[in-house]
């Protein structure tokens, strides 16, 4: 049974991805913002993430390639363009070789949001995915966008149960 909870309203463009951790909020906001803990959990599980640099600025490039056992890769390349400490980080898409920066991008294809809460020790974090209209979501949805998000999720929660929470 999957602890990921997937939501897509009908009519809307966007979907969600929520999932509660074991784990404080700023040992969250960690991995998902630097590459040495990023590297153990996001992206398929039958992958290695061979590149992961993150330029943790509004403006800056989250860039990403997995490799598969196939010998096949597969990459994208994200902007950020909020960031507050410990509770969100709001990027969109940005084409390959962008150098990042917010001027000159194109139009958006998707806009993302993760937004980190924290009760009890315990973190919560909500992925929204904003996309140009309902038949993209349901396309994202369909090519595994969500399921992959959700098997990341998984990977980080194995992953926190290995750190030292207090560090």
């Amino acid at each position: 049974m999957s602890h990921n909870v997937v939501n897509a309203p009908p009519g809307e463009a966007y979907f969600t991805i929520v999932r509660s951790f074991d784990a404080p909020r700023r040992l969250v906001y960690k991995c998902y913002t630097e590459p040495q803990h990023m590297v153990h959990f996001w992206g398929p599980r039958n992958s290695t993430l061979e590149v992961c640099t993150i330029d943790l600025r509004v403006g800056g490039l989250w860039a990403i390639r997995w490799r598969f056992p196939s010998g096949d890769s597969w990459g994208y390349s994200s902007v950020y363009l909020d960031i507050v400490a410990n509770e969100r980080l709001h990027y969109r898409d940005a084409p390959d070789g962008w150098a990042g920066g917010l001027d000159g991008l194109p139009p958006v294809d998707l806009l993302s949001t993760i937004a980190l809460s924290e009760q009890d020790g315990r973190t919560e974090v909500t992925v929204r995915v904003e996309c140009v209209s309902v038949t993209a979501r349901d396309e994202a949805i369909k090519r595994g966008f969500s399921g992959m998000v959700s098997v990341g999720h998984d990977r980080l929660d194995d992953y926190l149960r290995t750190l030292d929470q207090e560090a």
